[in-house]
């Protein structure tokens, strides 16, 4: 399955820093001698920019990161302690201890790091709720009081028009359009500030299926194939609002391709993850039927809250959504969401 922006970032700088750390042992051996004092100059400042590469994973990667480096330094700078060994008890002594200093120095590091980044994303958490408690008095104070006064007016309204006439269907329309506009601002509410969290064990498969099914009898046409890996490990989630987001989802990737009307979804297991992959193919598209793209899903005037929405929750469950582009747009939308 494809990767993440981050997550393609991170192995690049990992890689990175252990060719680093590689080149400098290469530079490292061949600069060993006890003759020339330039050489143990060198020799012996290259023993210290073993801490580069350290440092860096942990700057980028956190204490994970540095653990990984410090690993490789290991690994490559054991067998010159041993070959310098041959030579000075004292080298031994001294190598050992450039080791555990870089250990030392690297999980530390990574530690100020990790803590760093959590108290930047609290500050960010912070403003946002700020933010969010403006959004939410304004729900719940102006709006809710306007649309409580429209409903009440629309119901008395209702009352006194009912023998089918226009008046009567104008009444009927009116009500139908403010219960759909409840709907909005409790699903804004919920975008502003998610509800607490109901977790239990389910198979999210299984869920998947569900959601395809209901999906599909409201959008006749559509053909779909489910495949899923047997024995798949139950996820831990609250399943009303996980419904929720596969639902919203899945309806708003397939109003944003109209043309395309065999829908594939597989489930399986990636690392410790579980991941629904929803694939829509169908003919090509053209210049007036365009494909789906990433920003088409969000910006939707009517859908594209409550596409941000249902990623907000799977994100709030740790997992993640991720999109396949192709040149006609999106080609496939992975949910992903952790085993444990």
């Amino acid at each position: 399955m494809m990767n993440t922006i981050t997550e393609n970032k991170e192995k690049k700088i990992l890689n990175g820093t252990i060719v680093l750390a590689i080149v400098i042992s290469f530079i490292h051996f061949l600069t060993f001698s006890q003759k020339e004092i330039y050489l143990d100059f060198l020799h012996q400042l290259l023993t210290k920019l073993y801490f580069f590469p350290v440092l860096l994973a942990a700057l980028f990667l956190g204490k994970k990161g540095a653990i990984k480096l410090a690993l490789v330094v290991s690994l490559l700078y054991l067998p010159h302690s041993i070959n310098t060994g041959l030579f000075s008890k004292f080298y031994v002594a001294e190598n050992l201890s450039e080791l555990i200093l870089i250990w030392a120095v690297g999980i530390i590091a990574g530690v100020l790091i990790d803590r760093l980044k959590k108290v930047q994303s609290e500050k960010a958490r912070l403003a946002a709720l700020e933010k969010v408690s403006t959004v939410i008095n304004v729900i719940n104070k102006d709006i809710m009081n306007d649309y409580s006064a429209c409903e009440g007016l629309t119901k008395s309204l209702t009352k006194i028009y009912n023998n089918g006439d226009g008046n009567s269907f104008t009444a009927k329309l009116l009500s139908e359009k403010l219960q759909r506009l409840g709907s909005h601002i409790s699903h804004l509410s919920n975008l502003a500030a998610p509800k607490p969290m109901k977790k239990t064990k389910y198979n999210f498969s299984h869920l998947t299926k569900k959601c395809v099914n209901e999906i599909i009898q409201h959008n006749p046409g559509y053909n779909f194939t489910f495949k899923s890996e047997p024995k798949l490990p139950p996820v831990y989630m609250d399943v009303r609002q996980i419904e929720f987001a596969v639902k919203q989802i899945l309806q708003s990737f397939i109003e944003q391709s109209p043309a395309k009307k065999e829908l594939i979804i597989s489930a399986a297991k990636n690392n410790e993850m579980v991941e629904i992959s929803l694939t829509l193919n169908g003919k090509k598209t053209t210049r007036e039927n365009k494909g789906t793209e990433v920003f088409d899903l969000i910006a939707n005037p009517e859908k594209g809250y409550t596409f941000a929405l249902a990623s907000s929750i799977i994100h709030s469950h740790s997992g993640n959504v991720k999109f396949e582009t192709g040149e006609s747009g999106i080609k496939s939308i992975y949910l992903n969401m952790p085993v444990k």
